[in-house]
């Protein structure tokens, strides 16, 4: 994912906090500081958003401390395959080899994760929840690498194991979903980005690689999962992934562990006091730092802003917000950028390309974000001669 090469400070304005009734404002914000100074002492991710045990941690895995939120561990099959690459490098997570990691963070009731994978060599890799037990991440592990290994798979799945004998052999005797019905191989390109979200709430699983989309239920499958972790796979492949956010209900047990349990009994998010994203929530942090320096024309790199365009998963707010900020500033270079845009599966990914390229152009050039092929093929053509015969506008 293209980066940002200076990234600016920002100041934000914070949500109202919920606390005991008949507290002053002042008493909000120093029992908001508290939860936040002892979660920032706890995790090395950004906390964006708490709601009583309930806790959203951001990484963008531009600091190596980042790492120490992360367990690297393998089953003991995968000791002898030569040392993995478990790193942090260009602002990404690089996983390399025959590996696995899993996040510190223990919870229950409803797991969400949200981030940008991109696959280099990929034979399998994948992400998984299971419970807090090594052994259990590493049964599963032994498990799907006997189903799935070398067809290429991304396997996206929630587990919980039974405690019968013989259930890192059978998987009959393991309540594992894949939450992925259908062939999705396409949706990932090697060396390109794919957003994915998976979440489990109890018995009910989800998952999202790009536009492909499947949910569906555990149930009666085994037995339930009292606690998660969120873990990510790869076996004889390379992957990297980017914009890591993470929402887990913290069990009681991990609380009392960190010495958290006393302080984050409060509601509180994240959210831009000011700029072209005033007030809007769920805002990556690192495209918060990107559009408000590209509206305040402190960088012409517009790359980032294009990218979030064609994100599905970004609230749509957002997306308008972005693609004002493109047509506002109006600078001719960014018109090549969204091009790509008119071939998005996203219709509203193509209308904010068009409306970049109307308002920067002066023309619609006979594009429509629902015309067909043949309709998009000819002004594509009619927009990418005007480009030629004009290239110093549009490309210096």
């Amino acid at each position: 994912m293209p980066r940002l090469p200076t990234i600016l400070a920002l100041l934000f304005a914070f949500a109202p906090v919920v606390g005991a009734e008949g507290d002053t404002a002042e008493a909000k914000k120093q029992k908001t500081d508290k939860a936040k100074q002892a979660l920032n002492k706890a995790f090395k991710g950004r906390v964006i958003k708490i709601k009583k045990k309930t806790v959203t941690l951001y990484y963008d895995f531009e600091d190596e401390d980042q790492l120490k939120d992360f367990e690297d561990i393998r089953p003991p099959r995968l000791l002898d395959l030569g040392t993995p690459s478990f790193a942090i490098r260009g602002g990404r997570l690089f996983i390399d080899g025959s590996t696995s990691v899993r996040h510190r963070m223990e919870g229950s009731g409803r797991v969400h994760a949200h981030f940008f994978l991109k696959a280099g060599q990929q034979k399998n890799i994948g992400t998984v929840f299971t419970e807090p037990v090594i052994s259990d991440f590493f049964t599963v592990l032994n498990l799907f690498d006997k189903r799935f290994y070398g067809n290429g798979g991304l396997l996206l799945a929630a587990c919980g194991l039974h405690e019968d004998e013989g259930a890192n052999e059978d998987m009959s005797l393991v309540n594992w979903r894949d939450i992925v019905k259908g062939d999705v191989r396409k949706q990932v390109k090697v060396g390109q980005d794919v957003e994915i979200e998976v979440a489990k709430d109890g018995w009910t699983e989800y998952c999202r690689v790009g536009k492909f989309e499947s949910k569906g239920s555990s149930k009666g499958k085994g037995k339930d999962m009292k606690a998660y972790q969120f873990g990510i796979w790869c076996d004889h492949s390379s992957m990297s992934i980017d914009d890591l956010t993470i929402t887990l209900t913290l069990t009681d047990e991990f609380l009392d562990l960190n010495d958290l349990k006393a302080e984050i009994d409060i509601v509180w998010e994240e959210i831009p006091e000011d700029g072209p994203l005033k007030g809007m929530k769920n805002v990556p942090p690192r495209l918060l730092k990107q559009v408000n320096a590209y509206a305040a024309k402190e960088t012409r790199d517009a790359v980032p802003l294009v990218d979030a365009l064609d994100r599905s998963g970004l609230d749509k707010k957002v997306r308008v917000a972005v693609c004002k900020v493109l047509t506002e500033r109006g600078d001719p270079r960014v018109v090549p950028l969204v091009i790509d845009g008119l071939y998005s599966e996203d219709r509203l990914s193509r209308q904010y390309a068009i409306n970049v390229i109307k308002s920067v152009t002066g023309k619609s050039w006979g594009l429509s974000a629902g015309g067909s092929e043949k309709a998009r093929r000819t002004a594509i053509q009619k927009l990418n001669q005007h480009l030629n015969e004009n290239r110093r506008r549009y490309f210096e």
